[in-house]
């Protein structure tokens, strides 16, 4: 029998910290381990320069939406309803931002929105709902939701997004 690949969260809220893992099955005796949600990530150092500045990263909140629409459609690729909440904190945790950005489960953006999740929103202290960053898709950006967020690849996206608005703050504060 093929390996499985079952994904799974453990979130373990204190003073906002979670931690996600995935049970991987090893092969024929289906013994199981836990490997972390971000594979590999966890053994990159960032260096200076690299670094997100902390005090632009505080200005930012990321949501990720759990309504029944959006959970329903993670469940039936696999995943927990908080399985994109932990990769994003895991994106967080890797960046040493997890103590300044805000990254918190949150409820359905709007129908339309839910009906294209799952769906992720960023949100700027100095703006008012949800902000539209550089990286996302037409419809994305026109709703200010990142839509059909379920894979490694999505979430990547999204926290390049992310990743790529607290460097361009960061920069222009330092420009100004």
């Amino acid at each position: 029998m093929a390996s499985l690949m079952l994904a799974i969260m453990a979130i373990a809220t204190q003073q906002q910290c979670c931690h996600a893992f995935q049970i991987v099955s090893t092969g024929y005796n289906q013994k199981m381990r836990l490997a972390s949600a971000a594979a590999g990530d966890h053994d990159i150092a960032l260096s200076d320069k690299d670094q997100l500045d902390k005090s632009t990263a505080q200005q930012f909140s990321i949501q990720v939406c759990t309504s029944t629409s959006c959970s329903k459609k993670l469940n039936r690729l696999g995943l927990d309803q908080y399985h994109i909440l932990g990769e994003l904190y895991e994106k967080a945790r890797i960046a040493n931002i997890e103590k300044d950005i805000i990254v918190e489960d949150g409820g359905c953006r709007g129908g339309l929105n839910c009906k294209m999740g799952p769906c992720v929103a960023v949100f700027h202290e100095d703006f008012v709902g949800s902000v539209a960053l550089e990286g996302m898709a037409q419809s994305e950006f026109n709703e200010r939701i990142f839509h059909g967020v379920s894979t490694q690849d999505d979430v990547e996206r999204v926290w390049s997004c992310v990743t790529n608005a607290i460097n361009l703050m960061a920069n222009e504060a330092k420009d100004s």
